[in-house]
């Protein structure tokens, strides 16, 4: 009974921190200064960045300009993480032509994990075969500091067709509602 209790009060400060950060985070006034994810503001052109996918290569998230992208930065030992590669996988239908760019975070924020291959082929395998998704084998340090400076185990942003970013917020799978409306405007 004890065990019961510790779950459901862990799994309440959970919910708790994540309607806190996406209440917090999710904006759509103009900003001209940085939020407090370090040097990205709202509003405002996303700051250059790159990633290795999962073939080895290095990818610029700049060559993703004239799509929607979801720039989604993951722990693979985050279980809201999981949830999110999930519930996007099982929506991908009703997000348009969203690109989603889920990678792993500089080191997996200093904690130890699944690989990010046994990270999707437990959470969203089908998307390895979904040119919609890129997946992101390790951020480099420097988009790391930028993106994610406080290590943040699932946080995102919403990129526009021209570049600029329209929401930071985090756990996709309690804000598919947003996403969608994203990729679909």
């Amino acid at each position: 009974m004890k065990n019961r209790v510790v779950g459901f009060v862990s799994i309440a400060i959970v919910i708790g921190g994540v309607v806190w950060f996406a209440a917090r985070h999710q904006s759509s006034a103009p900003s001209t200064s940085p939020t407090a994810q370090g040097h990205v503001a709202l509003n405002a052109p996303a700051p250059a960045a790159s990633f290795i996918n999962l073939q080895g290569t290095t990818v610029k998230l700049s060559s993703f300009k004239g799509k929607k992208v979801l720039f989604w930065f993951i722990s693979t030992w985050c279980s809201s993480c999981s949830e999110g590669a999930r519930v996007l996988a099982q929506n991908e239908s009703t997000l348009g032509n969203l690109t989603i760019i889920p990678v792993e975070t500089y080191h997996n924020d200093g904690y130890p994990g699944p690989s990010i291959n046994s990270f999707i082929q437990t959470s969203a395998p089908a998307t390895l075969t979904n040119p919609q998704w890129v997946w992101g084998r390790v951020t480099a340090s420097t988009t790391s500091s930028i993106y994610n400076p406080d290590h943040y185990a699932d946080i995102y942003y919403l990129i526009d067709a021209q570049g600029v970013v329209r929401a930071i917020s985090g756990s996709p799978a309690a804000t598919t509602a947003t996403i969608r409306a994203f990729a679909n405007s």
